[in-house]
């Protein structure tokens, strides 16, 4: 297994990087440049695709963040909400010195059943004590979000790097028509593959253990969550938008906020292994 992590290490950092010395891979591999993709983006509105025809998805990329919302500061004597996510940091710093607790309210929540919302707002009470990522558990999907790197080439499953609180991860999507594993185990990453929809590369991934949350709010699952992800491609960057289906807490599947990726010159890095250390000294709230 180490063997085979080393090899896919050197060859996905390869493929992006355009490095590769072996000649029959190095045909095969498409090499992407950040710089040329934004030059491109500048004077074509033709989205960049590979020799099969489909979007080339293959960079390092970055952005994403989360959609505008309302901010509410929690003063002693009285609730103020700011409206939009684009408060300046000194202003929500200034409000955190005056002992204002800081919350972000997301416009697009998951719909649960309204029988769970007393254990949504109970575990986002507590979060710090037993959200799964603030003891080192890994994201799971789909909180891991979109890839911070894509590995695209022939006759190999599209490679997604992701960094992660809790270390680096790979996800191998197999885009060659199988269908799910049936033995396969839940973990949390799940089971996952993938086809193009025209020129939109859908993932769908099941088998999902119930040990992550959709989001720090105590946002929980169950089981049953099957996630649906569609990234798509165009001159400027790519779009990763995600469906969240899970009959044993939602009354009806969960389109996330969509988040537009760009491309980067900053390579994906290797992160230390997460430790949880501070739990302990995190005081109930």
């Amino acid at each position: 297994m180490a063997s085979f992590r080393l090899e896919l290490t050197v060859l996905a950092a390869s493929a992006l990087l355009g490095i590769y010395e072996t000649p029959a891979l190095s045909q095969q591999i498409p090499t992407y440049s950040a710089s040329a993709a934004t030059k491109d983006a500048k004077s074509s509105s033709v989205t960049p695709r590979l020799a099969d025809g489909h979007p080339n998805l293959n960079g390092f990329w970055a952005g994403g963040g989360r959609a505008s919302g309302a901010v509410i500061l929690h003063h002693q004597d009285h609730v103020e909400i700011r409206v939009g996510d684009n408060n300046p940091p000194e202003r929500l710093n200034a409000a955190r010195n005056d002992h204002a607790e800081v919350e972000r309210v997301d416009p697009n929540p998951p719909p649960y059943k309204p029988e769970l919302l007393a254990k949504v707002k109970e575990l986002e009470k507590n979060r710090y004590q037993v959200d799964p990522a603030f003891v080192c558990k890994p994201a799971g999907v789909p909180r891991v979000g979109p890839p911070n790197a894509i590995v695209q080439a022939p006759g190999m499953p599209i490679i997604f790097l992701n960094e992660t609180l809790s270390g680096n991860i790979y996800r191998l999507i197999p885009i060659d028509g199988r269908p799910h594993d049936p033995d396969a185990d839940p973990s949390y990453y799940g089971d996952s593959v993938g086809h193009w929809d025209g020129d939109t590369l859908v993932v769908d991934t099941t088998e999902l253990n119930d040990d992550t949350w959709l989001g720090e709010p105590g946002w929980f699952h169950s089981t049953a969550l099957h996630v649906i992800e569609h990234i798509s491609r165009d001159d400027e960057g790519i779009r990763y938008e995600a469906t969240v289906e899970d009959s044993g807490v939602f009354t009806r599947p969960w389109v996330m906020n969509p988040r537009t990726l760009r491309p980067t010159k900053e390579v994906t890095i290797e992160t230390a292994p997460c430790m949880d250390r501070d739990r302990p000294n995190i005081p109930a709230r």
